[in-house]
């Protein structure tokens, strides 16, 4: 990161404490809580079940989904039994593991179908995808993820096997560190606290890197990341606030390389990707947020 950021930086250390108020942005979810009713705490299970799969089509099996939602192994058990019995999820090919079911995939297409968003973004993605030989993605937030709405590929380019419906972690992507970087001071310190829960002995480290290009947004109004979430990929990042009222979502364009151009990206990427969000904006600004 250091070799291809075009500024040096001495970073300051941000004293990150346990938020005053109730967090609603746990790295898991829990196995009850206190006044709540049973049906409601199935349902809650079911779909942080199905969120463990992150978009992707790659099956789970019962020990990953374990450690990925930090429900109990009979909490697992019991939530994807019902969940095959209802079609949103399958068994794999394998008999073991858990992969999306038809009804599963129905919901997101539905979604996908309806949002004004992804009718707006689609074609300006796809054309600046296509000029830059480059992939481009909107997300917005999924707890302590980005979610791609929009994801948009030029016809050449290799795969970074992302697409709609796939999560990046917001602390090692550059369009989930501009996304935190866009919210309030409580929010943020709010997102960065549960981080640092979320990595452990790491997250210091993690936590300046993201402090890193808080500054790089600030200065430049955008961010890089490279080689972290995929190896020898790139990414750049700038912010949008889409709908009526504006709701916060980051754009990013990436690529596989093993050392991205920092004057191209500067002078070229950049600016067209701070064009994109603009017209986004514009195309977006009288409509009513709630539909995305």
């Amino acid at each position: 990161m250091k070799a291809i950021l075009p500024i040096k930086k001495t970073i300051k250390k941000t004293a990150l404490t346990a938020p005053e108020t109730t967090d609603r942005f746990s790295v898991r979810d829990q196995d009850a809580a206190p006044g709540s009713s049973t049906a409601t705490h199935t349902l809650e299970r079911a779909l942080g079940v199905l969120k463990a799969f992150r978009g992707s089509p790659k099956p789970l099996a019962h020990a990953e989904l374990v450690r990925r939602t930090g429900y109990s192994k009979a909490s697992i058990s019991r939530v994807a039994a019902t969940l095959v019995a209802l079609g949103y999820l399958d068994r794999a090919p394998d008999g073991v593991r858990f992969q999306i079911g038809v009804r599963g995939l129905r919901i997101g297409h539905r979604y996908l179908s309806n949002s004004p968003i992804t009718r707006q973004a689609k074609p300006l993605m796809q054309a600046l995808a296509d000029e830059h030989n480059m992939s481009i993605g909107l997300a917005v937030a999924n707890q302590l993820d980005m979610i791609y709405i929009e994801y948009c590929n030029s016809s050449s380019i290799a795969t970074l096997r992302l697409g709609v419906g796939r999560t990046v972690p917001m602390e090692l992507s550059a369009i989930g560190r501009t996304y935190v970087w866009m919210q309030s001071p409580t929010h943020r310190q709010r997102l960065l606290f549960n981080i640092l829960k979320k990595i452990g002995s790491h997250g210091p480290a993690v936590v300046a890197k993201m402090e890193e290009a808080f500054e790089d947004l600030e200065r430049y109004g955008y961010c890089i990341a490279a080689g972290e979430y995929q190896r020898d990929t790139f990414a750049v990042s700038v912010p949008v606030f889409l709908g009526d009222p504006p709701v916060p979502m980051a754009l990013n364009c990436s690529a596989v390389s093993y050392m991205p151009d920092v004057e191209n990206i500067r002078k070229v990427l950049v600016p067209s990707l701070q064009n994109a969000a603009e017209k986004l904006k514009i195309a977006l600004s009288s409509v009513d947020s709630a539909l995305f």
